[in-house]
């Protein structure tokens, strides 16, 4: 199936399921969704197997489904009770895999050099934990020259930047609104979002075998004008897309060389 075809079924699914979470979400990362396919088929041919980590409602791993991948699809207990998640992942013949403890990733301690493509698009920023031991396990878990594919919010984008000095001005810190922590499900809170150097500088101190390459992208549309401030990201967002380094998104490529070690352990209490 080729890939437009591939979405606009995809699409076509997820406008029956009836669940409006389930349709503005991929509204919103459609464009996003056929850029990952097109590099993840450019990199790993079809019939490879793929682990999806952070599936949500199944739209990366339906769409590589159609496309001839063998994908296992994993995430919280809270995304696998949702009935049209758990039918969707039936349907596709998606391996479904319940995980509540990312940083220890105990559920696929048997495994090793399974996979071919490890996908881990927009979880990056949530990532609360120590790193180390869930990286470790991903090396465990991806082939020799294996790949993991990563999409994540680029932090220097224009409104980022604007926003963070304006905050400074009025001595009102930097980071994570206070009102986002309250509004926001537990697994939705953008804790820490990374420019292209420091991911490089993150892969690079544990192993010298994490060869990282970077595009900037963008996919997002300006949301709806409600008010000064929404007018105000609007024009910040479009004028710094039009500059490749301001782009609000990253798309990282990390291959997997196995021949280097691994050089740092997580620390201790």
């Amino acid at each position: 199936m080729r890939i437009d075809e591939a979405l606009n079924t995809l699409k076509k699914i997820v406008s029956e399921s009836g669940n409006q979470n389930d349709l503005t979400y991929f509204n919103y990362h459609q464009t996003r969704f056929k850029k990952m396919a097109e590099t993840v088929t450019s990199i790993c041919p079809p019939g490879a197997r793929v682990l999806d980590i952070g599936s949500h409602f199944l739209h990366s791993s339906v769409l590589l489904s159609l496309l001839g991948y063998q994908v296992v699809s994993m995430d919280v207990k809270e995304f696998w009770d949702l009935p049209y998640v758990k039918e969707r992942a039936r349907q596709f013949n998606l391996t479904a895999v319940v995980e509540n403890n990312l940083e220890q990733l105990n559920v696929l301690s048997d495994e090793k050099a399974v996979y071919d493509l490890i996908l881990f698009t927009e979880i990056f920023e949530h990532i609360t934990f120590n790193p180390i031991n869930f990286w470790k396990k991903i090396h465990i878990l991806v082939k020799d020259k294996g790949t993991v594919y990563i999409t994540t919010p680029n932090a220097l984008t224009l409104y980022a930047i604007a926003k963070t000095a304006f905050n400074l001005l009025r001595f009102r810190g930097i980071g994570i609104d206070i009102n986002a922590i309250f509004k926001t499900v537990t697994y939705g809170h953008h804790w820490k979002e990374y420019a292209a150097g420091e991911i490089r500088t993150y892969f690079n101190i544990m192993s010298d075998g994490f060869l990282v390459k970077i595009r900037k992208f963008y996919y997002k549309t300006p949301e709806n004008i409600h008010n000064f401030k929404s007018r105000i990201r609007g024009i910040l967002m479009r004028a710094g897309n039009l500059i490749p380094f301001f782009r609000d998104a990253l798309e990282v490529v990390v291959t997997v060389d196995k021949s280097k070690p691994w050089k740092i352990d997580a620390p201790e209490y």
